[in-house]
């Protein structure tokens, strides 16, 4: 019996990235993938194990990227999992110490495993999200990895990542996105957010929120006998990427005692190599240095106020103008409103992409541009020392084509 492609099986799953729908979660349940890995053992744990959920508005993708490096320069074998990608979807599942994404081989023995112990029709009713998330639990536990991060994709009651059961979670800034699915509020966000904690959850981190999300976090964490852990939230005029540094080195520090108790049995790398850690692709990356071109992901109004915020700090002295993406589930208009302001204040140049997937704010019809003629604005531009390409992730292929 010949074994499926891992990536070509994928492609014929639902695929909600693409198509946009959440409506679906309105009937969506977990139990169905729950009771599929359940009944192979895809996702026990074969030794002590240290899982980490990261949850969160903005911020989760970096935050993740860090403390896999962290945990990889502590000596742990750490594996990564993370969406969505930029311009591959190997991209989602990554190993230490250089944490590449997975190769053609690994993405082999993924379906080695899984099409020698299921059938192809028993597989068939996965969403896209859920195969690779199940991908994940097992190149991991065959790779014998002792910490394993999962980067939630969508909430954390319902998200795929909810069945590795975590012993940590890791809560980043609480935005207003996907509203439709996770509540009208911040405080209905985080408690879809909160939805993560397993019976193995023992300790949480967050970024210290909002009156009114910080009462319904410490509530929740006190009915469930959790240990919180606040670190200050992100001040002014400071890089989110900084920021996210420093809060991971406090998860880190603070983690140690709990750290060296679990995976006391656990061997370490034969030598710990304490390395700068890399900064995670696709936020505030340098794409081109001439045209001075930086790419973001920021994709909500909260995010790209912070995104905004960290330019003086990340690049000081340059000025940006914008070229935005939106696509047609997000609040364009408010976003937006604060790219105008912004380029209004540094005199330069604002652009939004209009398209067949992404959506023109109403109200900026004379800012459009064709993606026909992205080639023009991605020259060096008058009156400006660089270019901010942010709104999506997807934009990072047409910048990087």
């Amino acid at each position: 019996m010949s074994i499926p492609d891992f990536l070509e099986f994928g492609s014929k799953l639902t695929n909600l990235e693409k198509t946009r729908n959440f409506n679906v979660f309105g009937d969506y349940s977990l139990d169905p993938f729950r009771k599929l890995i359940d009944s192979h053992g895809w996702r026990d744990r074969k030794k002590e194990r240290l899982r980490i959920s990261v949850v969160g508005t903005n911020g989760k993708g970096s935050v993740s990227h860090f403390l896999a490096g962290s945990f990889s320069n502590l000596g742990y074998g750490t594996g990564l999992y993370t969406s969505p990608h930029l311009f591959d979807p190997k991209e989602r599942i990554r190993i230490g110490p250089n944490f590449d994404p997975i190769d053609q081989e690994d993405l082999k023995e993924i379906s080695n495993i899984l099409f020698t112990e299921s059938t192809s029709e028993e597989l068939s009713f996965l969403s896209w999200f859920e195969w690779f998330t199940l991908g994940s639990f097992v190149l991991f536990e065959k790779k014998d990895i002792a910490v394993q991060i999962y980067e939630a994709g969508l909430g954390g009651r319902l998200d795929a990542t909810k069945v590795a059961e975590p012993d940590i979670l890791v809560i980043c800034a609480i935005g207003e996105d996907h509203k439709a699915v996770l509540g009208n509020t911040k405080e209905a966000i985080l408690k879809e957010k909160l939805g993560i904690v397993s019976e193995r959850t023992r300790i949480v981190f967050a970024l210290e929120p909002e009156p009114s999300q910080l009462k319904i976090l410490k509530e929740f964490c006190s009915e469930k006998n959790l240990d919180l852990h606040l670190f200050p939230s992100l001040p002014e005029g400071k890089s989110y990427l900084d920021h996210n540094q420093e809060y991971v080195k406090f998860i880190v520090e603070n983690l140690q005692g709990y750290i060296s108790k679990k995976l006391s049995s656990l061997e370490k790398t034969e030598q710990v190599i304490f390395k700068p850690l890399p900064l995670p692709p696709g936020r505030l990356e340098t794409i081109s240095d001439l045209p001075f071109i930086v790419f973001d992901p920021a994709h909500n109004p909260d995010a790209i106020r912070v995104t905004l915020a960290s330019l003086s700090s990340a690049f000081p002295g340059k000025r940006f103008s914008i070229l935005a993406g939106f696509l047609p589930d997000k609040e364009g208009e408010s976003m937006a409103e604060k790219l105008f302001d912004y380029t209004k204040i540094q005199n330069t140049n604002l652009y939004f992409l209009d398209s067949k997937e992404f959506k023109l704010p109403e109200g900026y019809g004379s800012y459009s541009v064709l993606p026909e003629k992205l080639s023009e604005i991605l020259k060096p531009i008058r009156n400006a020392e660089g270019l901010l390409v942010l709104g999506s992730f997807r934009l990072y292929s047409y910048i990087k084509a």
